[in-house]
């Protein structure tokens, strides 16, 4: 376990630091996918399809609508991703596991569409974004990481 630097305060250990940098690189990066969606937004709403119809051709407004929703809907989980890189870098357990678990999810989620439609992991689609996910896991996982976030709410019950 890593020392205190001060009363109460516990020094934070560089797995925390990198785990919560590649958080915010996994935000980054999925922003990065948002602004590509918009930048092209004609070529992105022509791919929604319902009922096995593509929806642009029937009606073109309501392609648009859903796109844009999924795209807040993203937006927003990616907002709230960002503050819990923020919660495990103040050294709350719960957020530390709860990013574990949401890295987890995505990596089985990219395991499962290549699984079963066959989606190729290549740099064009999930390697980049699974790579982060498993360091994220790596660096979170961690002996310092856990021992960094007991310390931190015990000096917090102090308090």
């Amino acid at each position: 376990m890593t020392g205190a630097v001060a009363p109460g305060r516990v020094k934070r250990p560089p797995s925390v630091i990198g785990g919560v940098l590649l958080m915010g690189v996994r935000a980054l990066t999925g922003g990065f996918a948002i602004l590509t969606v918009v930048l092209s937004w004609d070529s992105f709403v022509g791919t929604i399809v319902v009922n096995g119809e593509k929806l642009a051709r029937s009606d073109p407004q309501a392609a648009g609508a859903v796109l844009g929703w999924l795209l807040a809907a993203y937006g927003l989980y990616l907002v709230l991703y960002l503050g819990l890189a923020g919660l495990v870098f103040t050294g709350h357990n719960w957020a530390r596991v709860e990013a574990m678990s949401f890295a987890s999810v995505s990596i089985l989620l990219s395991f499962a569409d290549y699984a079963l439609n066959g989606a190729q992991i290549t740099l064009r689609t999930s390697l980049v974004s699974v790579t982060i996910d498993i360091l994220i896991l790596l660096a979170l996982s961690s002996t310092q990481a856990r021992h960094y976030a007991r310390a931190a709410r015990a000096a917090r019950a102090e308090r």
